[in-house]
């Protein structure tokens, strides 16, 4: 496997070696998707999908971050009750 984190993942079939097999070559496993036009947070529809609100179970664990005022403000995109509630006392 080759690849990075942030950007995408190939592998291809080796021997015990870790040489490449013959005929064989690199595929993709994944790719990182577009992030959506004009996202204040560059973003892609998946990683919105999976941080949005409306995905998160309706009964939430008292630890689950979606319960932070600054992560709600952040969602809401108010920056500023964000980095309010990230620095006040109450959450740390």
């Amino acid at each position: 496997m080759t690849g990075k984190w942030n950007e995408s993942m190939s592998y291809q079939p080796c021997d015990s070696e870790g040489e490449p097999l013959l005929g064989t070559e690199l595929k993709d496993a994944w790719k990182l998707a577009d992030a959506l036009k004009n996202d204040k947070f560059q973003y892609t529809h998946f990683a919105h999908k999976i941080n949005s609100f409306d995905t998160a179970p309706k009964k939430l664990l008292a630890s689950d971050s979606h319960l932070r005022p600054d992560r709600y403000a952040l969602e809401q995109g108010d920056l500023s009750k964000a980095n309010f509630e990230k620095s006040s006392d109450v959450n740390n």
